[in-house]
């Protein structure tokens, strides 16, 4: 589980745009934890909950913004 939540906070800083560390030091706060080897599988989990959630709104944002392939804009 820690290596999904390591692979998805990294995602979510290449979307952003945001530096890794500063992805890690939120998750890790979202966890109560100082370091992620601290943490239990529950606090694991809240931690990718988090970032799934961050995740799924930027692509809901996208989404939004993209045109529909339906009728032209004009």
């Amino acid at each position: 589980m820690r290596t999904s939540l390591n692979k998805a906070a990294f995602l979510l800083a290449a979307e952003t745009g945001r530096h890794p560390g500063s992805v890690n030091v939120e998750v890790n706060r979202v966890m109560g934890v100082e370091r992620r080897a601290e943490a239990s599988r529950e606090q694991l989990r809240r931690g990718l909950r988090h970032v799934g959630d961050q995740l799924r709104a930027l692509d809901r944002a996208r989404d939004a913004s993209t045109p529909s392939r339906g009728d032209p804009p004009f």
